[in-house]
């Protein structure tokens, strides 16, 4: 489905040396026949000769020409590396450990070495290859990249559809999504939930650990696993079949590749451009980084601004939602009305000057984080006003008159192994 040939050849040139990019195979025959003939007769004077020569040579050469294949060298370097990755699918066939070894690694995860059912950060190497079984997705950002794009087009080619729009709205989503196709330059961001392993942490650090090994575990033995993501930016060139077809299916998929860093990642920015920029700019990385996860939420969770200030107050609750979130807070239904409340009254202050904006989001975190006697650092608190404005724009640009709340698509928050992708396969 895809495969890297640069990857690919560079690993195995750097494991075995050269590599032969052709073979040539000569075969020739060739036969000679000679037969003589002669007559003499010695009459003193006359003396006539007659002879004959009859030959016959015949060669045949042939070129056998054969161009060594990608899929031929991917071959050989899987063959070469299978017995030294540093992670690779466990065949159902292999015993799990018996009772009292599974409680030995769960309580000293920090001394195993080599095991495959509890990896450690420090054996997930910079540059180690591994081979896991993924659902195949691509990353948010990519998918509403992709959404826009097609809807912003059927609005276009529908007057039924443009109706329902508010097309400046449509416009500056157009325009934004013509910013992000740049920034991404090509490249697709894929973010795949691991099949077989899950994160836990412990004083020591995070570890992966099997899905079997989990199952196998009492209920009450068992720690609290969080989510973990292949993530990594592949060339829309080198996939072999349309994207389309295979990066919206959540198909699982086998996935070679090699380590970008070192260990067990929290956060990943699937624009890489956004890196650039941000270091000028932090809050636009910091909006790159959420967006297609806030996108594609506010998508699946519009209800249809219907003014100014309506706006402003949805903003301010959004960022209500995203403070207790963060800070682990679970807002009753009086708190959720007084924040409500404390929206509509400060609403207006998000169209004034700097001073007015920041008063009216820090009336509102200053009540969901005294209610429970949370902390927030002033860093955190900024990122997540960015994200709320964010979210609540997005809501507003693709509002469709007479549209119905619906689930929030699946855009949790995990654990990342950030990879280089040489290899997509079944």
């Amino acid at each position: 489905m895809y495969l890297d040939e640069v990857s690919v050849t560079s690993l195995l040139s750097s494991r075995t040396g050269a590599i032969p990019s052709e073979i040539t195979d000569t075969m020739s025959t060739s036969s000679r026949s000679e037969v003589t003939r002669g007559l003499e007769a010695d009459i003193k004077i006359l003396k006539p000769s007659m002879g004959s020569v009859l030959e016959n040579t015949r060669t045949q050469d042939r070129q056998v020409l054969r161009k060594a294949t990608i899929q031929a060298t991917f071959r050989d370097l899987y063959k070469n590396e299978r017995e030294r990755l540093t992670i690779c699918p466990v065949p159902e066939s292999v015993d799990l450990p018996s009772r009292s070894q599974l409680y030995a690694l769960m309580d000293s995860p920090e001394r195993i070495l080599d095991s495959p059912w509890i990896i450690s950060s420090e054996r997930l190497a910079r540059g180690n290859l591994i081979e896991v079984e993924v659902e195949l997705q691509a990353d948010p950002i990519f998918r509403v990249s992709a959404f826009f794009s097609s809807f912003l087009d059927m609005i276009t080619d529908s007057e039924e559809l443009a109706g329902q729009v508010d097309q400046a709205q449509a416009s500056k989503v157009r325009e934004f999504n013509g910013i992000l196709e740049r920034l991404r330059v090509g490249l697709i961001p894929i973010r795949c939930r691991l099949v077989d392993y899950q994160t836990f942490a412990t004083t020591r650090g995070e570890y992966l650990i099997h899905r079997r090994l989990v199952e196998a575990l009492p209920e009450d033995r068992r720690p609290a696993l969080t989510p973990a993501f292949l993530v990594g930016v592949t060339e829309q060139d080198l996939y072999w079949k349309d994207t389309r077809r295979i990066l919206f299916s959540d198909a699982e998929v086998r996935i070679l590749c090699r380590l970008n860093k070192l260990g067990i990642q929290s956060t990943w920015n699937s624009v890489k451009l956004a890196d650039m920029v941000g270091s000028l700019l932090p809050e636009f990385s910091e909006m790159m980084n959420s967006f297609g996860s806030d996108a594609l939420h506010a998508m699946m969770t519009n209800t249809g601004g219907s003014g100014t200030h309506d706006s402003n107050a949805e903003t301010l609750v959004t960022f209500a939602s995203l403070i207790a979130t963060d800070a682990g807070i679970s807002l009753s239904d009086e708190e959720r009305a007084e924040v409500q409340r404390l929206a509509m009254e400060n609403s207006h202050l998000l169209e004034g000057e700097l001073p007015e904006i920041r008063a009216a989001f820090t009336s509102i975190s200053d009540y969901v984080l005294t209610q429970h006697g949370a902390e927030l650092d002033a860093e955190r608190v900024s990122s997540l006003r960015t994200r709320a404005r964010s979210q609540a724009g997005l809501r507003q640009g693709l509002a469709i008159q007479g549209t119905s709340s619906a689930p929030a698509p699946d855009t949790e928050q995990g654990r990342f192994l950030d990879s280089e992708v040489i290899a997509i396969y079944w």
